[in-house]
């Protein structure tokens, strides 16, 4: 299954949990895997409750980023790097078509390089 995400900033983490529980919604148990097929965004579980940790997390990933001279000339190799950083796909279990996240935790998109209208790619296994 494949999720859109329109993103709104040049960084910014949205909450995708509703959407890829919906995905898995009477499925059983497993896994569920979820891709970001971009090289400028990534994928997370943190702490959901608080919307301040969202924004602090992206501060804190623009601050681990060196002030650097890139050789790439889209002027976006800094979204390339935090993407690697981060990482591109998680996987979290699910029984009873619900999934097994811990009580503070949901999954983010984090858009590094936007605003633009971004992809998820859902797989249940």
């Amino acid at each position: 299954m494949m999720i859109e995400v329109r993103t709104t900033s040049y960084r910014q983490m949205v909450d995708i949990t509703a959407r890829v529980a919906a995905a898995i919604e009477g499925s059983g148990a497993g896994l569920c895997q979820v891709f970001v097929p971009h090289t400028t965004a990534a994928v997370v579980i943190n702490e959901s409750a608080d919307p301040d940790v969202a924004r602090d997390l992206v501060a804190a990933y623009e601050a681990m980023v060196p002030s650097i001279r890139f050789a790439h000339a889209e002027g976006n190799s800094d979204a390339h790097l935090m993407s690697t950083l981060l990482g591109s796909s998680i996987t979290v279990p699910f029984e009873g078509g619900r999934l097994c996240l811990g009580t503070w935790q949901g999954i983010f998109f984090v858009e590094l390089d936007g605003p633009r209208l971004r992809k998820v790619r859902v797989t249940l296994l």
